[in-house]
């Protein structure tokens, strides 16, 4: 074949190799007609192959000028779906007897999405050069969730790895679920509340002024709802150079103090003691810290670690208070039943039974009864939450557009009865 053809033909490929002289793993990027023409070029320069590869995307990490850069875009692809499947793929396949590597190899080319496929390959680059499964993973905080993590290096040393990730991607399945019934149920009274906003916005700049004429014929003898109507529809068609850069910088500064300690502490508390979404953001507290710690204890993890972990895992700050005072009473070798009976968010009969599983030496078990009959309240909580929401939106929409036509009619009634024959 002549050179200009098979250059046309050449594809590149990654490859991993030491040298002779070296114990360091080399890298790099080499061009073949295939496969077995790379290897022949690699053996030729002296070099002991490890893998060699095709794909695009691998030869972008070993060219990348910041490979780690690339590794992080990649990461960034996989979305928790994406973790979930992996982890449950994974014990599938290693439950059945495949290699760790060959089952990364295997997950990488069933991807749905070839950046998922890329990162996973370069997982599977990463184990084979010696490093352990779960610091690889550790690299990735943002992509693999701290509890993954750990139960991960907690298999390593048990030899148990399918049977971790079969229960780490059936919990993460849970949470995942759980995150969408309560998106779910407040994403209800955000379109509602939404409608509402563009319904009177479209009757007061649109619908209002077409009634103008009709307005001004009765001069000071308006109703006073109706002319408060019309001041309001006034300003909202002509003085939008002082309400926008006021709504902006109030949605800026909502921002910020939201972020910050003290609106955090406010918002935290609001969603634990708010009358129609506190039951439900409790159970679901209650259900991410009880799982966690069930799954965490029965793969052996330690106390301290298991708190540190909760404390994320749960996002509020006041369960964050509860963990940091957790954390330091276990280092002192205290039992935990007392710390959760000082929190008025744990329900009585959880701590009653953590107190019991602590004595009888069976708390992952408690924990385990414990999330499932959290999981049941939380249900019943979304729906009741969903249930009482519903009619609070339409009745308040109701009096706001009931309030707008009744102020819009009554100068039509006031002229009848003036009409009206005595």
């Amino acid at each position: 074949m002549p050179a200009a053809a098979e250059a046309s033909n050449a594809r590149k490929f990654t490859y991993r190799a030491r040298r002779a002289d070296q114990s360091d793993v080399v890298r790099g990027v080499i061009e073949a007609t295939d496969h077995a023409a790379a290897v022949r070029e690699l053996r030729r320069q002296g070099l002991a192959i490890l893998s060699v590869e095709l794909g695009e995307i691998g030869a972008q990490v070993a060219q990348e000028t910041d490979p780690e850069r690339l590794r992080r875009r990649l990461a960034a692809a996989m979305t928790r779906d994406d973790v979930i499947a992996f982890c449950q793929q994974l014990s599938i396949m290693l439950r059945t007897g495949v290699p760790l590597a060959e089952a990364l190899d295997t997950f990488a080319d069933q991807a749905a999405r070839k950046e998922v496929g890329e990162f996973v390959r370069l997982v599977r680059q990463d184990v084979c050069e010696g490093e352990d499964f779960s610091n690889v993973l550790a690299k990735h905080p943002k992509t693999f969730p701290t509890i993954l993590v750990s139960l991960m290096r907690a298999a390593e040393a048990s030899g148990k790895l399918d049977e971790m990730l079969g229960r780490v991607g059936k919990d993460l399945a849970k949470s995942r679920k759980t995150a969408k019934q309560i998106k779910g149920a407040m994403m209800y009274p955000a379109i509602m509340l939404a409608v509402a906003i563009v319904a009177v916005a479209v009757i007061m700049v649109f619908v209002l002024p077409k009634f103008g004429p009709l307005f001004k014929a009765q001069g000071d003898m308006l109703p006073a709802p109706t002319k408060a109507l019309i001041w309001i529809s006034d300003f909202l068609r002509t003085g939008w150079k002082l309400y926008v850069p006021a709504l902006l910088a109030g949605a800026v500064g909502a921002w910020l103090w939201a972020r910050s300690v003290a609106g955090r502490r406010t918002i935290d508390r609001i969603k634990l003691n708010a009358p129609v979404i506190g039951p439900m953001f409790r159970c679901l507290y209650l259900v991410r810290f009880s799982s966690t710690m069930a799954t965490l204890l029965a793969a052996g993890v330690s106390l301290v670690d298991i708190v540190r972990i909760c404390r994320d895992v749960t996002g509020n700050v006041h369960y964050e208070a509860m963990w940091l005072l957790l954390e330091e009473r276990i280092s002192h070798g205290h039992d935990i039943s007392p710390t959760f009976r000082e929190f008025s968010f744990v329900p009585r009969n959880v701590v009653a039974m953590i107190a019991s599983g602590e004595k009888s030496g069976r708390l992952p078990e408690v924990l385990e009864h414990a999330a499932a009959a959290a999981e049941e309240d939380l249900d019943i909580a979304v729906k009741g939450t969903t249930s009482m929401i519903e009619p609070i939106m339409i009745v308040g929409m109701g009096l706001v557009v009931g309030g707008i036509a009744s102020a819009m009619l009554l100068p039509i009634f006031n002229m009848s009865k003036a009409m009206r024959p005595h």
